[in-house]
């Protein structure tokens, strides 16, 4: 595993993913316990936490379908770039008439965020050999564990030294970072395609409906729904 952490690429794209992933922790945890300590109302929290789930719920099986046919390092580039920009309405929550706003942005980040899981799983049979792959996805579920950990003591800790603003600044600087590191990720130079067919009518919809299809036959996965 070490030996693919010094691939230049590939390091990139984990320590990217690994910083983006830690910073999105430490909002997860600090956005809802100050937006309680604002409002004293578990109910205006929840709503906040179903903000991040409803659009996983909508657009999370569609995702990998729309990834497949985009540039995989781009929409990484793209969302976390606009995850760290959409970010920064936050600074104006200083109260609980502006909740609103929290609820908009996290929304908008989770829908944002819903694309670079794929495209990141999808970009990195690019970047080692295929039988690196298996290490590759081993090393990748490292770095989300390691984020998971870390993240929300971190947002704690954050959150009580310097307060929200502090919390989104530094959330957004690290999907600013992630965003730099992998726009230096250096794809291999493969021969150009012929071009593709254009889909026909329905296609999309057609496999997202062939993808719940799958979901639905197997218990284990309905079960985690």
């Amino acid at each position: 595993m070490q030996m693919l952490l010094r691939k230049r690429s590939f390091a990139l794209l984990w320590f990217g993913g690994l910083i983006s992933i830690m910073g999105d922790r430490v909002l997860a945890v600090a956005l809802p316990f100050f937006i309680y300590q604002q409002t004293r109302s578990t109910l205006v929290t929840a709503i906040l936490v179903a903000a991040t789930l409803i659009p996983r719920i909508l657009l999370g099986s569609t995702a990998g379908v729309l990834v497949d046919r985009w540039d995989r390092k781009r929409i990484m580039v793209v969302t976390s770039l606009g995850q760290g920009l959409i970010l920064l309405p936050l600074l104006l929550v200083d109260s609980s008439a502006a909740v609103w706003i929290a609820y908009l942005v996290r929304f908008c980040q989770t829908v944002l965020a819903i694309f670079f899981g794929p495209a990141e799983t999808a970009l990195l049979p690019q970047l080692v050999e295929k039988d690196q792959l298996l290490p590759a996805n081993a090393l990748n579920t490292l770095n989300n564990n390691i984020a998971r950990l870390i993240g929300p003591p971190l947002g704690g800790v954050i959150l009580a030294a310097v307060g929200l603003p502090g919390v989104v600044l530094f959330d957004s600087l690290t999907f600013l970072v992630a965003a730099g590191m992998i726009a230096g990720i250096r794809l291999p130079v493969n021969p150009a395609p012929a071009p593709a067919a254009r889909p026909a009518p329905g296609r999309y919809r057609r496999e997202w409906l062939e993808g719940m299809a799958l979901i639905w036959k197997d218990r284990g996965v309905t079960m985690l729904f």
